[in-house]
């Protein structure tokens, strides 16, 4: 599996020119670099041409989800819901070029961890959570269930009529799925979160 590159060590909290806590991130491989700064009242996000605001005490949701993306499986994700609908994310990978991919773990995590706290300040009823929804995370778990019960009526059969090599090409491919999808069942087991303490299985 490919591992994404580390920037050389830096401060953990990134700070603007005015003292402000932002974090930056490039999404996709194509498309521009948003950052987001953490104001006294506001999230606000930038990509160069277009902006916003996500004032604090209108915030309604921040979900926190481990969240693997093609060769990556390193990535973790923050969703900020506004209670009127509009919401924005945030990743700790950034996609510097077709085959290079940053993370920017312990800056991601600085920020998490002075994000969540000025929210639950200024929107006391805001709902911190960690992990999938529990519906998404159910469908999950069953599908899995599914796969696995699958596998294993393969192999017994293969072992049956002899076929060594079906077998084993079962049991290698099912062993490194169930290793992934027990990993992302792990990590994303519905919790509520404290925004004074994020989980660790949540934040690199």
């Amino acid at each position: 599996m490919t591992e994404p590159t580390s920037p050389p060590p830096a401060d953990a909290l990134w700070r603007d020119a005015e003292g402000r806590p932002f974090f930056r991130h490039r999404p996709k491989l194509v498309g521009a670099e948003i950052t987001f700064t953490l104001e006294p009242d506001a999230l606000a996000w930038s990509d160069g041409k277009i902006e916003g605001r996500l004032p604090l005490h209108q915030i309604g949701t921040v979900r926190i989800l481990y969240r693997p993306a093609n060769l990556y499986n390193k990535r973790f994700r923050v969703e900020v819901g506004q209670r009127l609908g509009k919401s924005v994310w945030f990743a700790n990978l950034t996609y510097r070029g077709l085959m290079e991919v940053e993370a920017n773990d312990a800056a991601f995590a600085a920020f998490v961890r002075v994000l969540l706290p000025a929210i639950a300040r200024a929107a006391p009823k805001a709902r911190f959570f960690g992990g999938e929804p529990p519906w998404r995370y159910g469908l999950v778990a069953l599908f899995n269930l599914v796969l696995v019960a699958a596998g294993i009526a393969v192999v017994v059969e293969a072992l049956r009529s002899l076929t060594w090599a079906l077998a084993g090409a079962t049991l290698a491919v099912a062993g490194y799925m169930g290793w992934q999808m027990a990993t992302w069942l792990i990590r994303n087991r519905p919790v509520a979160v404290d925004p004074n303490a994020p989980p660790p299985q949540l934040v690199p």
